[in-house]
């Protein structure tokens, strides 16, 4: 008999079974650098698991009636194949590794968790209801039936297994199907239950059980599509110091330029200074720089020049990842590295907006649905993603989420903006970003204007001082000399008392020069919709001829890019113009500005806000930031204890010069410090990673909950309508569409909705039902989670300027 491990319909071709397990046994090995290691296991442990977990999880795949399901012939449940798979696997473990390990306990936890590993591979990880009172006696009915199967064709089976691995032909098949011997072992019934209780706790289970997870359903999902590992290539980084020498070509701000390259140079040269043994045990390098001085094109240098030295000493080449905190600035840092990166590499982006099309190579031709895969699992040598989904690969127990984890081990990390982390999670991020240097051997380049101290952060749950004391190396040892010769900005507090929009209006009409470029941001949608039409009425009464654009997540993404591409031109030109905005403008959004008032936030936002201001010092001395508080607003979006602590800090200097930032935010940092570890991070840590509980692990949420977020559709224009039938038509398998099987549908509706996203806002459930909205099926009668404005809608619920109508 010819063993399967897949059949497609339309090609009447099957791979064989011992093939499929053969290579994914492979590729589960070989993507494992040697630098990943465990406290009680080492790479060579780590690598025979990874083999072994991957020949053996779809074992149980040669029952009849998995075959026969495969044709058609069969439909029950007796076809399910992944936990006497996992079965099979602990027994043999069992029998292998019990000389390794004299710990009992260390070895059945290993036992257990590959266990689940190879039981889960088709769903979510969970210790969970694995076996529950009013279950098992039907989980352990369908076990046998098919062990009974099993073990009838074992001769079989072991002939077609020795085909391809000929030392299997001696393999004590009977034994590893021996379920009673699963039922009398008091560690493998009770594990889930001592693990839950804390009676194992130990980081290590956490990091490991997902690390394998990721290896194995990546390895089957490509192996599946017919896709392979490509092994990373390497860049050189002088690609970088080229492609500034064309970009910076007729750029007549000489000096800036030349502090930029002196910088980048400094760099540089400390990861050429670096000994073996310092690239060897180093795994976290840190660049605190101002805003402007080049960070994203040094950053990268730098991991190119890391890449090159651990190449040399460890003998691979590490992917590098880059993680950005906001989708809406993903798009510039691609172009920049594309234009470094040429040819000569694979660049994935990977959001949740992202067109999947662009991430496809123009010498490659590839369907789509592969092409989606690939991108999700992150299979590219340059990585550009957003903290979302980084963060959504660890702090997860979902398949599709964890299938690109593996692709942290050994790779170089560069996060963009760290402190944007939310406050209650700096402990938790920072811890784990420590474990995973130090079990995955991965690195990280922290890059920020205000580093928040995220290491300590971590150390302080870990209890320990070890990683930002020791390993750590700053790339950026002169960056106190860079931040005293600051004078672009000041802060000019204005906070003795409340404003209203009235008195705002006046305040800005007294402190703005109409000659001059100005940005106003404030804390809430409703406020800035307010200030933005004041503000016209003003200008307006007073013959003044400014242009005033608005800027919001109220407004299509479309339109927030025209009106980012418009005023960018307006000042580049020098011409007045001024920016009413939420802090979407915080969100490094690459403008330059003569004159900021702001609404009163916590620091970090208030010094991005500065950061929108003369960037180039090409301006002047000391522009001002005005610092106002708008009745109420602040209180809505942030935490209590930021605002005091920040009010406190503003009130002690009448104007707060750049230079002064850095030091102030080092104050605000150690001031949260010391109120030692939020809820959130201790309660994900102690209860989520130490107990393996990935519900509790799940409660991460990097956005605040979106469950009372509706997103809009606003079919807006000729190419809304187009996007919006082309949605409805692969959902209905309509025209040329009903010719495509569905994972090949499931890529072009991922496309498709990223396209559909230009057109797309985010309002808050109730606001939605105010309006009475209607939901998108009311179009054609196509299911969705959309709410829709219809053409004929859209001048009533939809303003050209300033978004979505609130009733």
């Amino acid at each position: 008999m010819k063993y399967l491990a897949h059949f497609d319909n339309d090609k009447s071709y099957g791979q064989p079974l011992c093939e499929h397990l053969k290579v994914v046994a492979d590729m589960c090995t070989k993507i494992v650098p040697n630098v990943v290691k465990f406290k009680d296991m080492d790479n060579e442990i780590i690598k025979y698991l990874a083999y072994n977990i991957g020949f053996f999880h779809d074992i149980g795949k040669y029952s009849n009636f998995f075959q026969e399901y495969l044709i058609g012939n069969y439909k029950g449940s007796y076809k399910n194949h992944a936990h006497i798979s996992a079965c099979f696997f602990y027994l043999f473990l069992l029998d292998k590794i019990k000389m390794i390990y004299k710990n009992e306990n260390l070895m059945y936890i290993l036992m257990y968790l590959c266990y689940i590993v190879v039981r889960m591979h088709h769903n979510s990880l969970t210790l969970d209801r694995l076996f529950t009172i009013e279950g098992q006696d039907l989980i352990w009915q369908e076990l046998n039936v098919i062990r009974k199967n099993l073990f009838k064709n074992q001769h079989q089976i072991l002939d077609d297994l020795s085909s391809i691995a000929p030392n299997l032909k001696d393999l004590d098949f009977s034994a590893y199907l021996d379920l009673e011997e699963l039922k009398r072992n008091k560690y493998f019934m009770n594990m889930p239950q001592l693990l839950k209780m804390g009676r194992f706790a130990d980081d290590q289970w956490f990091f490991f059980i997902i690390y394998m997870f990721s290896l194995l359903v990546d390895s089957d999902k490509l192996d599946s599509a017919e896709l392979v590992h490509r092994p990373t290539k390497s860049i050189s980084h002088i690609r970088v110091v080229n492609y500034l020498a064309f970009k910076d070509k007729g750029n007549v701000n000489k000096t800036l330029l030349l502090k930029r390259e002196n910088a980048r140079r400094e760099m540089i040269n400390i990861v050429d200074s670096l000994t073996d043994e310092q690239i060897k045990n180093s795994r976290f390098f840190i660049i605190t720089a101002p805003t402007g001085i080049g960070k994203t094109l040094s950053s990268l240098q730098c991991a190119l020049r890391l890449q090159q030295r651990i190449q040399d000493v460890e003998k691979y080449v590490p992917r590098i990842i880059t993680a950005i905190p906001f989708i809406n600035i993903i798009e510039q840092t691609r172009k920049e590295y594309e234009n470094v990166i040429g040819d000569q590499a694979n660049l994935v982006v990977h959001h949740r907006l992202a067109d999947i099309a662009s991430n496809i190579r123009t010498d490659e031709i590839m369907p789509i649905s592969k092409a989606l895969l690939e991108i999700e699992a992150w299979e590219g040598d340059v990585i550009l993603t957003t903290f979302v989904q980084l963060f959504q690969s660890i702090f997860t127990g979902r398949n599709n989420a964890l299938k690109k984890l593996n692709k942290l081990a050994g790779s170089i990390v560069i996060l963009d903006e760290v402190q944007a982390t939310p406050e209650k999670y700096m402990p938790l991020v920072g811890a784990t970003l420590q474990k995973i240097s130090e079990y995955y051997g991965t690195r990280f380049i922290l890059m920020t204007a205000t580093q928040p101290k995220i290491l300590q952060f971590g150390d302080q749950l870990l209890n320990s001082h070890e990683y930002s004391s020791k390993k750590t190396i700053d790339l950026f040892p002169s960056s106190e000399t860079y931040f005293a010769q600051l004078k672009r900005t000041k802060f000019v507090p204005v906070l003795e008392g409340e404003m209203n929009t009235d008195k705002f209006i006046e305040f800005f009409i007294e402190k703005w020069n109409p000659l001059k470029s100005a940005v106003i941001v404030v804390n809430t949608i409703k406020r800035s919709i307010e200030v933005f039409y004041a503000l016209k009425t003003e200008l307006k009464g007073r013959g003044i001829d400014t242009p005033v654009y608005y800027l919001s997540t109220n407004i299509i993404p479309k339109k927030r890019m025209s009106v980012i591409q418009e005023v960018d031109m307006l000042l580049r030109a020098n011409k007045s113009v001024i920016l009413v905005s939420t802090q979407t403008i915080e969100a490094g959004v690459d403008l330059d500005f003569d004159i900021a008032f702001r609404d009163f936030a916590p620091l970090d936002s208030l010094v991005q806000t500065a950061g929108r201001v003369n960037r180039n010092s090409q301006k002047g001395e000391h522009l001002p930031v005005y610092i106002v508080k708008l009745a109420h607003d602040s209180d809505y979006i942030y935490h209590l204890f930021n605002r005091k602590l920040t009010m406190d800090l503003l009130r002690e200097h009448k104007e707060i010069y750049e230079w002064q930032y850095n030091k102030i935010v080092d104050r605000y940092y150690d001031k949260i410090l010391s109120l030692g570890i939020p809820q959130e991070s201790k309660n994900i840590w102690n209860e989520g990673i130490l107990k393996l509980d990935f519900n509790k692990i799940s409660e991460f949420r990097l956005i605040e909950d979106l469950s009372f977020i509706c997103d809009v559709y606003i079919e807006k224009d000729e190419n809304a309508t187009i996007l919006a039938n082309e949605y409805e038509n692969i959902i209905l398998e309509r025209g040329d569409y009903a010719h495509y099987n569905s994972f090949e549908r499931k890529a072009l509706l991922r496309n498709i909705t990223a396209k559909m996203s230009d057109y797309i806002i985010q309002v808050k459930e109730r606001k939605v039902e105010n309006n009475l909205l209607q939901n998108f099926e009311i179009r054609n009668g196509v299911q969705s989670s959309l709410r829709w404005i219809s053409p004929k809608d859209v001048s009533k619920l939809y303003d050209e300027e300033t978004g979505f109508k609130f009733v």
